[in-house]
């Protein structure tokens, strides 16, 4: 029988094309039996992959995976469950996050009026006479009886009593707390605030915005955290991201040169595993003088800085091109920043200039526009392409129709939270009508331009399980899966759209997109096992959705073990 050798030769090399081609090529963790959606387009979905270090070496089927084990190799048998990249929550206040789970602060977060003014009163119960009462949270939106400071002044009379908005753009205050700082029917309004009057023309205890601060200023200061208390939290609040399969987050507070050394020595001293991308202020960005990018083998960047345009659309502050519905005449209010575009896009684009991206707090359709216009107009200053400036609009909540195409192709990038869509559906048509409404949240309409969203949930305002914000941003629907048909149905986003919005969205933001993102050989192993299918399951259960494994970098970091 003559054999043909070339033949031969030309299937060896086929087979060692697929087969690793030496012992270097071995992976460290192998999984198989899985439905991993990659979001890689050229291979939508895979049932196995291999690791080594803390790249992917390889997707594809089982047998080619079990190939790249040794004996020193971990292989996992996923048992048909699902994986999908390392999810992103692309605005959030990372500081708070582990500092709440440290300190337990007073919370009457979305309580009926009547819960909470027994949480207030029993808070009252318990402080000395005129110590100040403090607590997060509110939203008058649900309560069936308007914000007066009456509702708190008889359950406290004598107690300072100052609640946040959940928003965090008003306050809502008692007659004792209004008397402590000095506020009376007099008192002038603020810039960029405003002083909510009763019928009878005193202050009603709702403080929009700046005014916030004309109360919050006499609250005495409460012991500072120590560093190694710091350092907790932040520990705390990284293993409470990987519980829920968040790999990154983007932190929008806006942090100093302070808050940097304390998140380099959490990660030098092991507290913290997640990687974060900072938002910085702007004289902490002048100060540091060029970006960081990639410390801490890619955990740790600071390129953007983190700016505010207007307040809330809840608390009324959000600047509108026309009055509010339910408050004639009130158009919110510009702060700062925004009332001189010119000088807006000229920091905008020094910033470009030093290497840092800008990422601006717009809700309002005339401060979105205010935004967007010293956008476009700093990348020309600066003379940056989009992709090279990758400037962002966080929330961009409420936009004028006129303005929804300058996201296209990701000229801007817009960083929105699905599920503040799906609270704030409680107030918006009251608010500013309903055909305003219909620019509210437009998801759909964003990306019908091919525009990029990286989306998040900006906690401390709404919860930040990202399986809240998948499911808000398929259903338009809150938990309990209302309104039926969803809220302005039209503007729901596809599954894939969501888990891009939650991967490849953000990775894009990042600058990143070349390597984090998807499930694809040679990029970071960033990778989330969950309990169900998201792309089968109704989607009325996939707020239920719950992590089984994280994998950070390779390494398992979070393990379900119920």
């Amino acid at each position: 029988m003559k054999y043909n050798f070339s033949i031969t030769l030309m299937a060896l090399a086929a087979l060692l094309f697929v087969l690793p081609s030496c012992s270097g090529d071995k992976a460290d963790l192998v999984f198989v039996n899985g439905t991993i959606y990659t979001m890689d387009d050229d291979q939508p979905v895979a049932e196995a992959l291999a690791i080594r270090g803390n790249t992917i070496l390889y997707v594809g089927e089982n047998d080619n995976a079990q190939a790249y084990a040794s004996g020193r190799t971990m292989v996992i048998d996923l048992q048909g469950k699902t994986m999908i990249p390392g999810l992103t929550e692309s605005h959030m206040h990372f500081d708070n996050l582990g500092r709440n789970i440290l300190t337990a602060p007073l919370d009457v977060y979305w309580l009926s009026v009547d819960e909470m003014r027994d949480r207030i009163a029993g808070a009252v119960a318990r402080a000395e006479p005129g110590e100040w009462i403090v607590a997060r949270g509110y939203n008058d939106a649900i309560w069936d009886v308007p914000a007066h400071r009456s509702l708190l002044d008889d359950i406290s009379p004598e107690n300072p009593v100052v609640l946040r908005r959940y928003c965090g753009h008003a306050h809502f205050v008692n007659s004792r707390a209004l008397a402590e700082a000095g506020v009376d029917r007099h008192t002038p309004n603020p810039d960029a605030g405003n002083i909510v009057k009763d019928p009878a023309g005193d202050p009603s205890g709702v403080l929009v915005s700046a005014a916030g601060a004309m109360v919050t200023g006499y609250i005495p200061s409460q012991p500072a955290l120590s560093e190694q208390e710091e350092l907790e939290a932040l520990r705390l609040g990284s293993q409470a991201l990987l519980t829920h399969g968040i790999t990154t987050v983007h932190c929008a507070t806006g942090i100093g040169l302070r808050d940097i050394e304390l998140r380099k020595k959490a990660y030098e001293e092991g507290y913290l595993n997640v990687r974060v991308m900072d938002a910085i202020a702007a004289e902490a960005a002048r100060e540091l003088g060029k970006p960081m990018i990639g410390l801490y083998d890619n955990r740790y960047t600071v390129r953007w800085v983190k700016m505010f345009v207007d307040g809330s659309l809840g608390g009324r502050g959000a600047a509108m091109l026309n009055p509010y519905d339910d408050m004639p005449g009130e158009h919110g209010a510009l702060r700062a920043l925004g009332q001189s575009e010119d000088a807006y896009a000229q920091l905008v684009a020094d910033l470009l200039q030093l290497g840092f991206s800008t990422r601006t707090h717009s809700i309002g359709d005339k401060g979105n526009r205010v935004t967007l216009n010293a956008f476009e107009k700093a990348m020309d200053m600066a003379e940056k392409s989009p992709g090279e400036a990758r400037l962002v609009v966080e929330h961009a909540q409420v936009l004028h129709p006129e303005d929804i195409a300058r996201f296209a192709n990701g000229r801007i990038i817009a960083s929105m939270q699905p599920v503040h869509a799906t609270e704030d559906m409680l107030f918006v048509e009251e608010r500013i009508g309903y055909e305003r409404a219909k620019g509210a949240y437009a998801w759909r309409s964003i990306l019908d331009q091919q525009g990029i969203i990286a989306a998040g949930s900006d906690y401390g305002v709404s919860p930040f399980n990202p399986f809240f914000g998948l499911h808000a941003a398929v259903t338009r629907q809150d938990r309990e899966n209302n309104p039926r048909g969803g809220w302005f149905a039209e503007q729901v986003m596809s599954r894939e759209e969501a888990l891009k919005a939650y991967t490849t969205g953000p990775a894009y933001v990042e600058f990143a997109e070349d390597y984090k993102g998807k499930i694809k050989k040679g990029m970071l192993a960033d990778l989330v096992v969950i309990d169900r299918d998201f792309f089968s399951i109704p989607a009325h259960e996939i707020h239920e959705i719950e992590v089984v494994k994280t994998i950070l970098g390779g390494k398992i970091v979070y393990e379900n073990h119920q």
